[in-house]
C-alpha cells in the first residue's frame, strides 16, 4: 500500500526524479491505482494533474515495455462516465485542460488524436474543474489546441481546411497549412500553443520525428442510415422543397475517402435550422433508426451506441466540427450554398 501512495504523489505532485525511484522500486506504473475513485493510471494521473515530464516518463516507459496501449489509458471516473463510458485518455485531458506541453507528449508518443477532440473545455483555475462549450474568445489555447489536432489528423490546412499541396509546420510539427497567407492569418491564434507542444515533443526522445496519426479511426462515429436519416417526415401530399431548402448543404469531411461527404437531408435540415438561430451554439444528433429530438435530454446510458432520445453527436458552430461526445472524436464540417439546387 505504501507503494501506490508513494507512486500517485511522485506521479501528481513530484518531480521526475522522485516518480523514477518509485519506478526503480518496483511501484506498479501500468496498472490502475487501487482505492482511486477513477481508477485511472499513472499515465492518465500525470496528464490529469498536469505533469508533463513525468508524463514523459510513464509514456516513454510503457513504449520501451511494448504497451503501447497504455497511451489510452482511461480515466473512468463517476463524474465522467455517464459522458464517456470508454474513459478519457491522456491526450483528450490534455486538450479539454488546455495543456499544449502534455498533448505534445502524447503526440510525439503516437497516441491516437482521432479521440482527443473534447466537445467540452474545462476552465483553468476553477475549483470545481467546471466544464464549458467551446468558446474560442474565453478560452483561445484549447481552440488552438482543437485546431491542432483536427489539422494533424486529417492533414487539412488549419486555415483554410485545404488538403492540397499542405506542409507541417516546422515548429510543433502538428498544424498543417497550405502556404504563408494561412499561416499568418492563424498565427496569432496557433503560436499560443505551438512552442509548448514542440516542448512537450521533445520529452519523448524516443522518436526522431513526430509519428504520424492512423489514417481513421474505425468506430469514431456512428454510420448514418440511408432511409431513417433521410426521412423529412413528410406527409402525403407534401412536396419537399416545400420544407426542405436544397441550396444550404452542410458536409462533413469523411477520413476514409478523404473527401466532403453531405449530411442526410433530416440532419442537414436540423443543423441549418439550429444554425440560423440567434446564438444557439450547437445542434445535437444521433444517427441512424433510433434518432429522435435529443436537444434538453440529460439522461446518458454507458454505451458509445446509446438508445432512443440520447444525441451521441453536438455540431458545434463556433469551431464547425461535428463532435461524437461517447468516443471523443471529431470531424470537420462546412456549409455550401448552391446556387442551382
Amino acid at each position: 500500500m505504501r507503494q501506490i501512495v508513494d507512486l500517485f504523489c511522485a506521479t501528481s505532485d513530484g518531480s521526475p526524479d522522485d516518480l523514477r525511484r518509485c519506478i526503480d522500486r518496483g511501484c506498479p506504473w501500468d496498472e490502475p491505482i487501487p482505492g482511486m475513485p477513477s481508477r485511472s493510471t499513472p499515465i492518465n494521473i500525470a496528464a490529469q494533474y498536469q505533469r508533463p515530464e513525468n508524463l514523459a516518463i510513464l509514456v516513454t516507459k510503457a513504449l520501451q515495455e511494448g504497451r503501447p496501449e497504455l497511451l489510452e489509458a482511461p480515466d473512468l471516473s463517476r463524474r465522467e462516465r455517464p459522458l464517456n463510458p470508454e474513459g478519457r485518455s491522456p491526450a483528450y485531458i490534455a486538450v479539454q485542460k488546455g495543456n499544449p506541453v502534455c498533448l505534445g507528449v502524447m503526440a510525439k508518443a503516437g497516441a491516437n488524436l482521432h479521440r482527443a477532440v473534447p466537445h467540452t473545455w474545462e476552465v483553468p483555475g476553477s475549483p470545481t474543474q467546471a466544464l464549458v462549450d467551446p468558446d474560442e474568445e474565453c478560452l483561445p489555447v484549447h481552440c488552438a489546441l482543437v485546431e491542432t489536432v483536427m489539422s494533424f489528423t486529417t492533414s487539412m490546412c488549419l486555415s483554410c481546411m485545404k488538403t492540397d499541396s499542405v506542409k507541417v509546420c516546422s515548429q510543433c510539427k502538428m498544424a498543417y497549412f497550405c502556404g504563408a497567407s494561412c499561416q499568418k492569418k492563424k498565427w496569432q491564434s496557433h503560436k499560443k500553443v505551438c512552442k509548448k507542444i514542440q516542448r512537450g515533443a521533445d520529452l519523448v526522445p524516443l522518436y526522431d520525428a513526430m509519428p504520424k496519426p492512423a489514417q481513421f479511426d474505425d468506430t469514431g462515429f456512428i454510420s448514418f442510415h440511408d432511409t431513417v436519416d433521410n426521412d423529412l417526415g413528410l406527409e402525403d401530399g407534401e412536396r419537399e422543397e416545400e420544407y426542405y431548402d436544397a441550396s444550404k448543404q452542410w458536409e462533413y469531411y469523411d477520413l476514409r475517402t478523404k473527401s466532403w461527404r453531405a449530411y442526410p437531408k433530416k440532419i442537414n435540415q436540423g443543423i441549418e435550422g439550429m444554425h440560423n438561430l440567434y446564438m444557439s451554439p450547437r445542434y445535437m444528433y444521433k444517427p441512424g433508426p433510433h434518432f429522435d429530438d435529443a436537444v434538453g435530454k440529460e439522461e446518458r446510458e454507458l454505451s458509445t451506441n446509446p438508445p432512443q432520445n440520447v444525441a451521441t453527436n453536438h455540431v458545434y458552430y463556433c469551431h464547425m466540427i461535428d463532435h461524437h461526445i461517447y468516443t471523443g472524436c471529431g470531424r470537420r464540417i462546412r456549409r455550401r450554398v448552391l446556387p442551382d439546387a
